[in-house]
């Protein structure tokens, strides 16, 4: 018996009774989907154009996975609550409706940041910039528009320590004539300068085609497009500084992150390898180069693919460097909330800032129990050591700190 299966949930298998055929979410994975989360993340007022058209795009939004977040940015008398609410219920999103202005800027730039910090995020900024945003907001002397302006522009200053590799688009509507709903800018990895000039020149206009701002954003996510096409490319190992070119070469993870970092010369080379033993790997795609151990922590974090952060690309290591520290890496992995550094499934502390982890923190990291005594809330260096404070961990190899006194990958004691 042949059966056709659509609209599967997100996050839930499929099971048909009869001949029995099971799929579950894993066995439809494609590489896009291991690395990747579509995200719209819609600002409006919810004062939709007519026959309620806007419930097209939702359904497609929902086949394809796509999530939509929704902050309103409402008048005193709330009139396109309902609409709003119902976007995001439909695609499993979250919906705020903020009581202040102050509110509406915080709730925003949280709102915004990584829902999932195992994977890089395709975002794309729905604005709403129809008539009624020269509106006033409620309670507030200040416009809407002026509000959601001033939102992303603090969002914009905050995205650079969430994750650079996130693909930013900026989709506008806010005139009856469709031709008039502007991709500002296309998906790319962050760029804040792009996305400030972007946002600094939105004016409120006229009508307000939601539905044609959302189908563009969908569009523009291409989410069936980066399904088909996202492939992964075997990242190429440096094991000598004689393979790279001469002159000054840099860590793309640490050029990305703003990390005072020395460049790939010979006298620092010993200091970064990784748990794989390799000083430098090479992206394909675009050739940017990483520290062994920034590949190995910040990249593929613990397991044995990644995402370039020069070009997005989908990046892995061959069978004989592959590792899994530690085994659960794979499954829940989560950002250090001082600093948003990733951190490995069992950790009880942030490696790089000291930040320890909460009992509620540390459930979503199968670890069991919140590590004993004090921890300096703030490291040493971890990018420009000495070579005397630096420490393979006797369990998984891993370059450390003594000044850790445990392994951020495995938990293992280093004083020894």
């Amino acid at each position: 018996m042949v059966y056709s299966i659509q609209g599967i949930p997100r996050g839930q298998g499929t099971r048909i009774t009869g001949t029995c055929v099971v799929l579950s979410k894993s066995m439809l994975m494609t590489v896009y989907d291991n690395f990747f989360i579509p995200r719209i993340l819609l600002l409006s007022d919810g004062e939709a154009d007519s026959r309620n058209k806007w419930r097209e795009p939702l359904q497609h939004a929902s086949q394809q996975g796509i999530i939509i977040d929704v902050v309103a940015l409402l008048s005193q008398n709330e009139k396109g609550r309902n609409t709003l609410e119902e976007i995001a219920k439909k695609t499993n999103g979250d919906y705020i409706m903020p009581s202040t202005l102050s509110n509406f800027i915080k709730d925003f730039v949280h709102l915004s940041k990584k829902k999932h910090a195992q994977k890089v995020e395709d975002i794309v900024l729905c604005l709403d910039v129809s008539g009624s945003m020269s509106e006033k907001y409620k309670g507030s002397s200040e416009k809407k528009i002026n509000a959601l302006k001033e939102a992303v522009m603090k969002f914009s200053k905050e995205k650079l320590s969430i994750d650079p590799r996130d693909r930013v688009a900026v989709v506008a509507f806010g005139t009856h004539d469709s031709r008039k709903v502007g991709v500002l800018m296309n998906p790319m990895p962050y760029n804040k300068e792009k996305l400030e000039d972007v946002v600094r020149n939105l004016k409120a206009q006229n009508g307000t085609p939601l539905t044609k701002g959302l189908e563009t954003a969908i569009t523009v996510l291409n989410v069936k497009g980066k399904r088909t096409n996202t492939r992964k490319q075997m990242v190429i190992p440096k094991k000598s500084i004689e393979e790279l070119p001469h002159g000054t070469n840099y860590c793309k993870y640490c050029e990305a992150t703003g990390k005072s970092t020395p460049g790939i010369t010979p006298e620092n080379w010993h200091f970064f390898e990784g748990t794989r033993g390799i000083m430098v790997f090479k992206c394909p795609v675009c050739n940017s180069l990483y520290h062994g151990m920034c590949f190995d922590k910040h990249v593929t974090r613990g397991g044995n693919a990644g995402v370039c952060y020069g070009c997005n690309a989908v990046i892995g290591v061959e069978g004989d460097l592959a590792i899994q520290t530690p085994d659960s890496a794979g499954g829940n992995l989560l950002l250090c909330p001082q600093c948003n550094e990733p951190l490995p499934a069992n950790a009880r502390f942030c490696g790089y800032c000291g930040y320890r982890l909460s009992g509620s923190e540390m459930a979503n990291t199968a670890t069991g129990a919140v590590a004993p005594g004090p921890l300096k809330s703030s490291v040493d260096s971890y990018y420009v050591p000495n070579e005397g404070e630096l420490v393979n961990c006797p369990s998984c190899g891993y370059t450390c700190q003594k000044a850790w006194g445990e392994c951020p990958m495995c938990g293992e004691n280093l004083s020894s």
